[in-house]
């Protein structure tokens, strides 16, 4: 019974804590480059592009985004590429040379078993190439609106370890997305990840965060601060 309580007490402070970051960020926090594909309403460049991410800078992400869908839209199209067109166009993303080698295998794989189009459930986008849970739940909720998990990467690990939502002990990401589902409201799981990652690059820093700036002030425990 005591745990019932708590967890709704954590709801409603889940709750609390996104509506107070969805009132901050409205038109001054700026979106990732995945997050911006959502706009082009074509799950093929949200898949690409979150694929690009890993260990890139936003501006690096953004830049190889257009240059390789300026190329080519589709799989099919991509497989028409040559490695050096592909690298060409994506040099600027970390580990380019590999991801060239993920961004053509994956082309095969939705071209051969897919019909060309980018699967909707996690079995089948975790079975491309190069692609991992991370970043298969954030495709299905950027390109299909889909929130079967919440998505986990350094940003919402850390502020929801700081917020308290999360055990400070807790490391690997299908972990920490199983203890945030417990609390957060299931009809913010998707909305979850996009808002904290542009709440930690704007405000909770990894080093120092605005804590003074900070829209949380007030109600965050400020845990491991």
């Amino acid at each position: 019974m005591f745990d019932d309580f708590f967890e709704d007490d954590q709801r409603t402070f889940a709750e609390t804590v996104f509506k107070r970051l969805d009132a901050a960020a409205d038109g001054k926090w700026e979106r990732t480059a995945v997050q911006e594909t959502r706009d082009e309403r074509d799950p093929f460049r949200t898949l690409i592009s979150s694929l690009m991410s890993a260990r890139t800078k936003e501006e690096d992400t953004r830049t190889a985004t257009q240059n390789l869908f300026a190329l080519a839209s589709t799989p099919a199209e991509i497989l028409k590429l040559s490695d050096k067109q592909i690298s060409n166009a994506i040099h600027m993303v970390t580990y380019h040379e590999s991801k060239v080698d993920y961004i053509r295998k994956t082309c095969e794989m939705l071209v051969e078993k897919h019909n060309g189009q980018v699967p909707r459930d996690l079995d089948s986008l975790t079975q491309l190439h190069g692609i991992g849970w991370k970043t298969a739940v954030l495709t299905q909720w950027i390109a299909f609106g889909i929130a079967e998990q919440i998505c986990v990467d350094v940003h919402v690990r850390r502020i929801g370890k700081r917020l308290g939502l999360v055990n400070s002990k807790t490391e690997k990401p299908q972990l920490v997305s199983k203890e945030l589902m417990q609390v957060v409201p299931e009809r913010l799981w998707g909305a979850w990840n996009p808002m904290m990652v542009r709440f930690g690059r704007e405000v909770c820093y990894y080093d120092v965060p605005n804590c003074n700036g900070c829209p949380l002030n007030d109600i965050c425990p400020k845990i491991g601060v």
